[in-house]
């Protein structure tokens, strides 16, 4: 089945497109293609709604084989839409289907476009379309390198973090920023940033290797961690190892990275500017 897809806005999921009758029909994601004629297909054998069959599956678990145990796909394994793909809103066709990359990290796929790491990148992909979850607010200011070089010039592990004076109260689970800076492991350096936030269920996690003689990153992961919010004051007070329940990994990059790079993609990842600034001014350093 044919339908032309008219140039006007909708439901944010779907738009209209008319068959050669001039009768209407919902299209989802139909957005990819205002003002085209498009084949498409039912959408879960409904009479009245239908897909383009670029789109028409339910999960990335389809895509399984291409991706790593982590759930991250290589980007060599995927094509670029041309005509389709934009900055910001990639899209990549991969066993004759299209993906994107999960929408929460466009800014730092678009950084790595620019930086030209892209190639030998992974990350995580999703199914095309607005229903993804939208990136939080970059953050554009934290004075990481200062930590960094303390544990690179002192050779200690440094742990520093921060409770925002507002939200102070862990053990309601509220908000607090963590910061854990330096283990050491051989034969790499050992960095690991925390932020957490969602009522401390959620942690976003910042990973990186640095090789000891050439203080050169070599290994960098972005990932968030989900943990019963109750084990919080223990982790922040007693450093007491999270149990998971989840983790998902969003960008992989196993290669020769330098520390402005890798700061970059941090600063994107991180949210809540307000309790950055706070840290900023008020920083409490712990020496381990």
């Amino acid at each position: 089945m044919k339908l032309t897809i008219l140039n006007k806005k909708n439901n944010p999921l779907w738009s209209t497109g008319i068959d050669n009758k001039g009768d209407e029909y919902r299209v989802i994601d139909g957005h990819f293609f205002l003002g085209e004629t498009i084949s498409v297909e039912p959408y879960h054998n409904s009479s009245n709604t239908f897909i383009h069959p670029k789109l028409n599956y339910d999960s990335v678990d389809i895509f399984s084989n291409f991706l790593n145990k982590e759930g991250l796909i290589h980007f060599k394994d995927l094509s670029e839409v041309n005509n389709k793909s934009k900055p910001f809103r990639r899209l990549y066709e991969l066993n004759n289907y299209w993906v994107s990359p999960v929408s929460n990290i466009s800014n730092q796929i678009e950084y790595l476009y620019h930086k030209k790491m892209i190639d030998y990148s992974r990350f995580k992909i999703g199914k095309p379309g607005i229903k993804q979850i939208r990136g939080r607010a970059s953050i554009i200011s934290i004075n990481y390198s200062d930590l960094l070089q303390k544990v690179l010039r002192e050779r200690k592990a440094v742990r520093s973090w921060y409770f925002c004076d507002r939200e102070r109260d862990l053990n309601r689970g509220q908000y607090a920023d963590l910061f854990v800076l330096g283990n050491f492991n051989e034969p790499d350096l050992q960095i690991q940033l925390w932020q957490i936030i969602g009522g401390g269920s959620e942690i976003l996690f910042a990973h990186g290797l640095i090789d000891k003689e050439t203080l050169r990153f070599n290994h960098f992961d972005l990932a968030t961690h989900y943990v019963d919010p109750n084990q919080i004051p223990q982790f922040a007070n007693n450093k007491k190892r999270l149990d998971l329940i989840k983790k998902e990994k969003w960008i992989r990059i196993d290669h020769d990275l330098g520390e402005e790079d890798i700061f970059s993609l941090i600063k994107m990842f991180f949210p809540m500017n307000y309790l950055i600034d706070e840290f900023i001014e008020y920083p409490v350093l712990n020496i381990v």
